[in-house]
């Protein structure tokens, strides 16, 4: 009998990996207010926060904030041209170029 539940035990523990994960008292007070709202198991509830999050990575905030920064000369290059501006457009564009250099 004991073999047999060697044998599921194994099986298990092969199909999954096992991670460990620390908390103060303080968040896991948190997590357990949670746990009780939800009506869930704390494996579920994590499993659940960790695959729905999507995280920004520091490069990607870099780029976002960089691309922005383009978007707003564009609307400034538009707005030039729909004013007859063409000296300032070029100048917009010309600070464009030097961004995307330095994204580069």
């Amino acid at each position: 009998m004991s073999n047999i539940s060697e044998n599921r035990k194994q099986k298990y523990d092969n199909k999954f990996v096992r991670k460990t994960i620390r908390f103060t008292s303080d968040e896991f007070s948190v997590i357990q207010k949670n746990l009780e709202k939800g009506d869930i198991t704390f494996t579920e509830f994590a499993r659940s926060s960790i695959l729905k999050k999507k995280l920004k990575l520091p490069i990607e905030k870099e780029l976002i904030y960089q691309l922005n920064k383009i978007g707003i000369n564009l609307n400034q290059i538009a707005k030039s041209i729909n004013k007859n501006e063409k000296i300032s457009v070029l100048q917009q564009l010309v600070k464009i170029e030097k961004m995307i250099k330095e994204i580069k």
